[in-house]
């Protein structure tokens, strides 16, 4: 057989190392690039990838500020709402959907319009549990007279769903006091955003 110097050896065996760790990480990279390549790519255009994190920055570019006054709006919310301890169920949920979803017909139609929107269903409940927390902070202090029931009846009365005089009023009611409530909120908005401590660091 022939010898090497031991210098030479040691170095060949370390090469062969590196070379088999090189192989393996490969590998990984070409196995977790087919698994992750949704993560990691969003299109190939004639064969040229189009990476995520352009559209990413992109994305930020366009509409990043936005969305994040929209992220510090939300998690004011949440604070507001474990400081008042307002609880909403799931059947207040559907409650909700199922009122909203009446005003479309059926509910393929209302499902239609949230596609047509970019929006999934997940979406929209999570915005109606959001609204119904807000309303529940909000409208502990919101009063809705007789008289202005009566008024709104007699304004709008047969553009409404219901078809008793009680549950006319009961719904005339619902969308007084909802009226009530949606022009507290951006004043109530407005005081979060005042009064907390907020460092942006976006530009």
């Amino acid at each position: 057989t022939e010898c090497c110097p031991p210098n030479c050896c040691s170095k060949r065996s370390v090469l062969r190392k590196h070379l088999l760790v090189l192989g393996v990480l490969v590998v990984l990279a070409a196995v977790l690039g087919y698994f992750f390549r949704d993560r990691l790519l969003v299109a190939i255009v004639n064969g040229k990838p189009v990476f995520r994190y352009k559209l990413n920055q992109l994305l930020v570019k366009s509409s990043g500020k936005e969305a994040l006054e929209n992220l510090i709006v939300e998690g004011l919310i949440k604070e507001e709402v474990k400081k008042n301890q307002v609880v909403i169920t799931k059947e207040d949920i559907d409650g909700e959907i199922k009122k909203i979803s009446a005003q479309f017909g059926d509910v393929t139609k209302f499902e239609e319009v949230l596609k047509a929107q970019g929006m999934s269903k997940e979406d929209f409940q999570s915005q109606i549990e959001t609204k119904l927390q807000v309303y529940g902070i909000l409208g502990k202090d919101i009063t809705v007279s007789e008289d202005e029931i009566s008024q709104f009846l007699k304004e709008n009365g047969e553009t409404m769903t219901a078809t008793s005089e009680a549950e006319k009023r009961t719904e005339a009611n619902g969308v007084l006091r909802e009226q009530k409530i949606n022009e507290k909120v951006q004043t109530w908005i407005s005081d979060l955003l005042a009064k907390a401590k907020i460092t942006r660091f976006l530009k």
